[in-house]
This record gives structure tokens, sequence and C-alpha cells, in this order.
């Protein structure tokens, strides 16, 4: 595979990541086209001009004027990202896995902040919208990643170009990867861990060389982009270049493109969108809801004692149709959950008709939450934990999770699934009861949230 497919390939899988997160939630048939504008911030609230973002599922690409300001137009109604792509200009250069240099760390859409669930490249954050909805006055909060750009170079100098090296870095955290140099020496490393200030230590292997450990500081957000990497041993006879120039030519092109930088003059910029159809049975209630993508990973780097991302934000969400609050936490067990709930006056989740659930979808995403149902006063006879009587329920098929050696009285608690929301019974010992590490809180009374929580 050339280079140019490998960078085509390696940016286009965030875009698949977000419209994988649309095929498990429940997307609505579009009804009226909407739109979306607002400021991209910096993490002191000022703007920033020529700053691009992205919206999928319809990977649609807006670039701020010099105040800051986006647009994006003819949005679908249900679910949607936003996510940063590379900035590719006078800070940003590119790489060759073409990683975003800036995280996405807030969207503040009317009296309700959104935060980022997961690490960049492939992190975004999930909202719906209701059809027809002209949503104004978006406030985009934006940061520079941590980064470390190194050039490695033989004993005679000589760039160690285009090659795949293993490399080692510690710091607050060590990372373990299998990275590629670029046509001048290059790599780049992105540190996303909560922005802490320490000091590093970079070293390096290629085919029985390695390179002496250098260390340095790295400050908050900060770059440490003059490294140099020397190898013990000589560079080896020059090779048959594997890239076309016909390939790298093209480069700049699709980077273009990529970032909705304009295209030379011989090829004029293209403005139509192909944009993929959303269907569901339902129009969402609410003119905002929120979804997390949680699954974290990285394609070629294992990490071991890394610091652990902040926990969950501090935030409810209320929903406009019964005027609860609701917010999702981290938990260790079920105990934990209800522990945690308790001490906020708040329950694990009710669920109560088919619109609430959507709504929580739409809010939280799929993935696994333990919901404050059970049976454990009467077999078979299951209620919420706050009292009120199962109207509605959603359960899956039986033997959808079958690694289970418990017979159903001994399933007390329930689970609400990855697959399209579905309930689970589970009880003690079985595989969803060990591996769910989050649950829904939903409270009535929303007099402690603050104004800024409320919707």
């Amino acid at each position: 595979m050339n280079r140019l497919n490998f960078i085509h390939i390696m940016y286009f899988i965030g875009t698949a990541v977000a419209l994988s997160f649309c095929a498990l939630v429940p997307c609505i048939a579009q009804e009226a086209a909407s739109t979306l504008s607002g400021v991209v911030l910096d993490i002191e609230g000022k703007p920033i001009a020529g700053f691009t973002i992205n919206l999928s599922p319809v990977f649609q690409m807006s670039k701020t004027d010099e105040n800051g300001a986006f647009t994006f137009t003819d949005v679908p109604d249900g679910p949607v990202q936003i996510m940063i792509p590379p900035q590719f200009g006078k800070t940003e250069k590119p790489t060759l896995n073409l990683e975003p240099g800036h995280e996405l760390v807030s969207i503040k859409i009317g009296g309700i902040t959104l935060y980022q669930g997961r690490h960049p490249p492939f992190g975004g954050i999930n909202f719906a919208v209701k059809p027809g909805s002209d949503l104004k006055n978006i406030e985009v909060t934006v940061r520079p990643r941590m980064r470390i750009r190194a050039r490695v170079v033989f004993k005679d100098k000589k760039p160690l170009t285009n090659a795949s090296i293993a490399t080692v870095i510690t710091g607050n955290g060590t990372w373990s990867n299998i990275t590629t140099t670029d046509s001048e020496g290059y790599f780049v490393h992105y540190i996303d861990n909560n922005g802490d200030p320490a000091d590093y230590t970079v070293s390096v292997k290629h085919k029985g060389l390695s390179a002496k450990p250098e260390q340095f500081a790295l400050e908050a957000g900060g770059h440490h982009d003059d490294l140099v990497l020397t190898l013990d041993g000589v560079a080896p006879p020059a090779t048959a270049p594997t890239q076309s120039k016909s390939s790298k030519a093209s480069l700049p092109n699709l980077l273009r493109k990529l970032t909705g930088g304009s295209t030379p003059p011989d090829k004029p910029a293209s403005t139509q969108t192909n944009r993929p159809a959303l269907t569901t049975q339902e129009q969402r209630r609410g003119e905002v809801e929120q979804g997390q993508v949680k699954t974290r990973g990285t394609s070629t780097t294992t990490r071991t004692q890394q610091k652990r991302p902040p926990s969950e934000p501090n935030t409810w969400a209320v929903n406009p149709a019964n005027g609860h609050a609701y917010k999702r936490i981290r938990c260790g067990n079920l105990k934990d959950a209800k522990n945690r709930a308790a001490a906020e006056g708040a329950y694990l989740v009710a669920i109560n008709d088919e619109a609430e659930q959507k709504w929580l979808l739409g809010l939280f995403g799929n993935h696994l939450y333990w919901i404050g149902l059970s049976d454990a006063e009467k077999e078979g006879e299951w209620v919420w934990q706050n009292g009120e009587p199962l109207t509605y329920t959603n359960w899956g098929p039986t033997h959808s999770f079958p690694r289970s050696s418990l017979s159903p009285d001994q399933k007390d608690s329930a689970v609400m699934t990855f697959i399209d929301g579905q309930w689970h019974a589970v009880g003690p010992g079985d595989l969803l009861w060990r591996t769910t590490r989050y649950a829904i809180l939903e409270k009535a009374d929303v007099s402690n949230s603050s104004p800024a929580e409320q919707k």
C-alpha cells in the first residue's frame, strides 16, 4: 500500500467511528434541514480564526472566519458529531497518521455544555438535532495537544526516512509505540494525559540500532519540536524509493480537500456534498441531545502505567419532556452505582416510555449501563428503584448474551446494553455483571443543579 492510500485510510477511520455511532444509535428520517452556527474558542475564551471543524456523518467541513465564526448548513436531523481534523497551515504540519494537533474540549449549546468523552484522533462530541432547527451561538472550545516532534538520524547525520521504528516515551505514563518516520526523518507523538507538565524521556530502536534516551521538560499544552535522536550506526546504502512521484504530487491536493482548503486552479473545488440518509421510527424529543463515544483505541499504541482520564464531567442534562435531570457516571459495580446515586439525591434511571429511551440513547450513546430495574423483592415482578411501576420494556432476546450459568431467579438486576439499548437481566457472575462500569442516574428534583446545567 503506498503512503497516499495509507494516509487516506487512516484519516477516514475517524469518520468511520462517527458513522458506526449512527449505526448503533437509532436515527430519524430527515424532514427538514437544520443549520448550526457559532464560534471556535481557545481555552481562554478567545476566538480562533482559520480553524477547521468537521461535522459527521455528512463529513461537512467549516473553516472559521476572522472572528472565529463557523456555519454548517443542510444538517440532517438525528445524531451528528463535531470532530477536529488536522489543521494544515503555518502552525501545524501534516503527520503520516494525520492526527489533529488540537483536541475538542467542550461544546456549549444554550445552557448545556457537552464535554469530550474520548481522546483524539477519533474523539468527538455527539448530539442530536431536531428537524428544522436553527442553532446559533454555539461555542466550540478547543486546545492544543501536548506534542513531541523528533528527528531520527544516523551517526553520519543522515536522516532515517520512511522507516518503521520502535519508540518508548516516559513521563506521566509510559507509551510503547511502533511508528513511521516521514520523508525527512521526523515522527510526532501526541500526549493525552490531561495536560500535566512533566519531564519526558524518548528512546528509539531500528533494526538493531538504538538512540540514547533524551530527557526534557514539557509544560501543559506545550510542544517540544526540536528533539534529535541519533542512532548508534551509520546509514545503509540508499535504496529506490517506494512511493511514486505521482503519489507525492497528489498529497497536497488530498490535504486541501480533507481540511476544506482551496484546490489548485486547474482543479476547482467541488461544492457538492454527498450525505447519507438517516432513518429511525420516531422523531427525537428536545432540540439538542448529547451522546458520547467511549471506546478508546489507538491502532498501533500500547499504553502502560498511563494516568487515567478525568472522571465524568459533573453535569446534569434536563429532559424537556419530563423535567427530570440525568447524568452518566463511571462506577465500579452495581453497589457503587447505587451508593453514588444516593449520595447525589438521585436513583438509577427509570425508563418509562420509548421516547425517554431514545432520548437517553441520543444523550449518552450506546454502552453498557446499570439501570434501576429489579425483581429482587418478588421473582418475575420487575419494578424501578424509585418505586415507579413498569410501564415500558425494551428486553432483548434471552440468548443474546449466552455466557450465563445462572437461572432466571438468580438474575435480579438489569443492564441496558449497546445493542439498540436493549435490556438484559443479570446476576452476580454474569459477563455483563462483571463488565458494566457505567450507570445512568436520574432525579426528578433538579433544584440542586446549577442553572448552566438545566435546559
